[in-house]
């Protein structure tokens, strides 16, 4: 008879192979699926959205598009942090929308 046990943790490790961004945040390392990923862009202007939920940092125009911005920190009760040369905007597509990463 084979152990369940095993099979489930062969299952899990197959749902997590593949190709991945991975990034920095707070000190701990993040990865997004590499397919998910369209650009990695610069920081640029973001416009504030009012009554936008707090972890909505605002939306960027990139090429015509307007593409709302998650800022990961707020999302994951981070403290904000400085922006410097090093910080950059990834590009995710998330069920056919892009969205944006700083």
């Amino acid at each position: 008879m084979a152990n369940t046990g095993d099979s489930r943790e062969a299952a899990t490790v197959g749902a997590r192979e593949g190709k991945y961004l991975t990034f920095s945040l707070a000190g701990e390392q993040y990865g997004i699926g590499i397919l998910k990923v369209r650009e990695i862009i610069g920081m640029m202007p973001i416009t504030p959205v009012p009554l936008a939920p707090g972890f909505l940092k605002g939306v960027i125009n990139l090429r015509g598009k307007v593409i709302p911005v998650v800022d990961l920190r707020r999302k994951f009760g981070m403290p904000e942090a400085d922006v410097t040369e090093r910080t950059c905007i990834i590009v995710v597509e998330v069920k056919g929308s892009s969205h944006r990463i700083p």
